[in-house]
């Protein structure tokens, strides 16, 4: 009988590994056959989540620019049509329309807001008037709406809208449409008996999202600035109005002590004129008359008591006219003074109500 040689014989595969290599190759089939839907459904679930992110960050834009929601889209054409429940209008929103979203929007925050924020300015000033409809009404809304607690049909909580994921990828609205529950929505992270990805914002979120607090509060914190300010200019608007009645009543002392003064003049003048009176009755009285001498002694004598008694009064109207006029030097410089803070008072206004106007019209723009 003839021998295989050795090195022959060891070049095949016994049954052991044969059956080994088997058992290896099912093993790999199974995992592949069992992970492979996993992997497509974690890959579904994923683009599904990209997709309502994508969704919100658009409804978001669309909020900015517009001041309000969006409506469904009832028929499916992309466009919104006053629905408060449907598909997510991708047309409006500038989506592709390969996106089947379900959408549900509470109804007051898909149509414009009315003027339901305005910066409490002075009444007084007339360009503190606003009246402009913008993103900062929408953000009063919204809180306005968080306060009412009005739960959202079909899920019995406040949210200001509502996205689910169809599942499909494409034009098949039929077959969406089958999976779509409109009375029992799932909440994001709530169990549910499908695979579909949901998202829901309620109105404090949302504001929250649009940083609606901080920006009521900037344009408010400047009204309140301006309404400072406002208060601060009336008060020395009354102080001004206040320095120049004191400069009127400097004024009018002046110019009674300018009278005084001229009477002072006018009674020194007279007493100079008793005197040479006096001197003439002395005078005419020569050779000596003692009567007619007595009455010019007794002139003369009246007379240099009221020159010296004009004289005090001369001096005192022209001191009293002295400290009128700078009486009235000094209630203008304080009149200037006034009036320079006044223009500070009334800059630092103008600034806050500035401020206030441009963030009240700015809305939820940067």
């Amino acid at each position: 009988m003839r021998r295989v040689p050795f090195r022959l014989a060891a070049a095949g595969f016994t049954l052991v590994e044969l059956a080994v290599a088997l058992a290896i190759a099912a093993l790999l089939t199974v995992l592949l056959f069992t992970l492979l839907p996993l992997g497509n459904k974690v890959l579904d679930a994923e683009r599904q989540q990209q997709e309502l992110a994508q969704a919100e960050q658009a409804l978001l834009g669309y909020m900015r620019s517009t001041g309000h929601l969006p409506s469904a889209d009832g028929d499916g054409n992309g466009r919104a049509t006053g629905a408060a429940e449907g598909w997510l209008p991708v047309a409006e929103l500038g989506l592709p329309a390969r996106m089947r979203i379900h959408y549900q929007v509470q109804p007051r925050l898909a149509l414009p807001p009315g003027n339901t924020f305005d910066p409490l300015l002075p009444p007084g000033d007339p360009l503190a008037v606003t009246g402009s409809n913008n993103g900062l009404d929408l953000c009063m809304q919204l809180l306005l709406e968080q306060r009412s607690n009005t739960p959202m049909a079909g899920l019995g909580m406040p949210v200001a809208y509502y996205l689910g994921h169809s599942g499909m990828a494409g034009h098949g609205r039929a077959d969406a449409d089958a999976q779509w529950k409109p009375a029992a929505q799932a909440m994001p992270g709530a169990p549910s008996d499908t695979d579909l990805a949901t998202l829901a914002a309620g109105p404090g979120e949302l504001a929250s999202r649009l940083s609606c607090t901080d920006r009521l509060a900037r344009a408010q914190g400047s009204a309140q600035a301006a309404q400072s300010a406002w208060s601060s200019l009336e008060l020395t608007r009354f102080n001004f109005e206040f320095r120049e009645f004191d400069i009127h009543i400097a004024e009018t002392t002046r110019d009674q002590a300018a009278v005084s003064l001229a009477l002072a003049v006018y009674a020194m003048a007279e007493s100079i004129t008793n005197e040479a009176i006096a001197l003439t009755l002395l005078a005419s009285g020569w050779p000596p008359d003692g009567l007619t001498m007595a009455a010019g002694a007794k002139q003369l004598a009246k007379s240099v008591v009221s020159m010296a008694m004009a004289a005090k009064s001369l001096a005192s109207a022209a001191i009293a006219l002295k400290d009128a006029q700078d009486a009235v030097e000094d209630a203008k410089t304080r009149r200037d003074q006034v009036r320079n803070f006044m223009n500070r008072v009334d800059t630092l206004y103008q600034d806050a109500r500035d401020t206030a106007l441009t963030l009240d019209r700015a809305g939820l723009n940067p």
